[in-house]
C-alpha cells in the first residue's frame, strides 16, 4: 500500500494523466499492471472489474462494495476534493446545504464553520460516522438516485466527486435539481479506459457533457471539472 501521501488528490490526478495521455493504449489496458496499480493504491479488495457489473448490481450491493474497499485499504485518502476545491464548494454555497456523497466530512465541515445549515448523506457507515464527528453536521444513510427530501428543501445541494460512480446519472441529476435551488457539483476531468483505479462508472473529458446534465458552467480546479448552476431544471 502506497503511503496517504502519495495518494493526495493532486498527487494522483498528476499520476492519473501520465498513465491516461502518455502510455500506449496497448499498455495502458494490460490487466496485469492495472492489477498491480489498483492494488497499490486500493488494497487486495479492489475489483477491477467494477465498472462492467456495477449496473446491473442493486444500491445494496454497490454501498456494500464500497464498505469491502474501504475496510480492506483502510481508506484510499482522507478526501477525494482538494483544498481548493472545498474554497470553491464553500464560495458557491448559499444557505441551508445538503451534501451528496459526504465521505470523510471535509466538505460538510468546511461549510459547518461557515455558519450553514448542514445535512450529509453518505451509502456507508463509516463515512456517515467520520462525517458526524468532522462537522457535526445531521448525518443520514441515503444516497442518489433517490434521496429522502422534499422538493426544494434546501437551498444548495453539493455533490462531490460522487456522480461520477452513480449508475443512472441522468436520474441522479434530476434528483439534485429536484432537492434544492441551487446544484454545486465537482466531477474528476478524466477519459474512459477500461481498467481504470476507482469506481468511477461516467467519464467527463470535456465540459460539455457535465453542463448539459446539470445546467451551469463549468471550470478547471485542481484539474477537476466544477459546476454551478441555478434555475432547477439545469436547461
Amino acid at each position: 500500500m502506497l503511503s496517504k501521501r502519495l495518494r493526495d488528490r493532486r498527487t494522483t490526478y498528476w499520476a492519473r494523466r501520465l498513465l491516461d495521455d502518455f502510455l500506449p493504449p496497448v499498455i495502458r489496458e494490460w490487466r496485469p499492471l492495472s492489477r498491480w496499480i489498483a492494488t497499490a493504491f486500493h488494497g487486495p479488495r479492489f475489483d477491477l472489474d467494477f465498472k462492467q457489473r456495477a449496473f446491473a448490481m442493486t444500491g445494496r450491493e454497490i454501498a456494500a462494495a464500497y464498505a469491502a474497499l474501504d475496510a480492506g485499504a483502510a481508506r484510499y485518502r482522507d478526501t477525494d476534493t482538494t483544498p481548493a476545491q472545498i474554497d470553491a464548494v464553500a464560495a458557491a454555497a448559499v444557505g441551508s446545504v445538503l451534501e451528496v456523497g459526504c465521505g470523510n466530512g471535509a466538505i460538510a465541515a468546511r461549510l459547518a464553520r461557515a455558519g450553514h445549515r448542514v445535512v450529509a448523506v453518505d451509502v456507508t457507515v463509516g463515512s456517515a460516522r467520520a462525517t458526524r464527528r468532522a462537522s457535526g453536521a445531521t448525518v443520514a444513510l441515503a444516497g442518489l438516485p433517490e434521496l429522502p427530501f422534499r422538493d426544494r428543501a434546501f437551498d444548495t445541494v453539493v455533490c462531490a466527486h460522487t456522480l461520477e460512480h452513480i449508475p443512472d446519472l441522468w436520474r441522479a441529476a434530476a434528483e439534485l435539481r429536484r432537492v434544492a435551488r441551487r446544484v454545486v457539483a465537482v466531477v474528476p476531468r478524466q477519459r474512459y479506459y477500461r481498467y481504470t483505479f476507482d469506481y468511477h462508472l461516467h467519464f467527463f473529458p470535456s465540459a460539455a457533457p457535465l453542463e448539459h446534465l446539470l445546467g451551469g458552467q463549468a471550470r478547471l480546479v485542481d484539474g477537476d471539472w466544477l459546476v454551478v448552476s441555478d434555475g432547477g431544471d439545469g436547461r
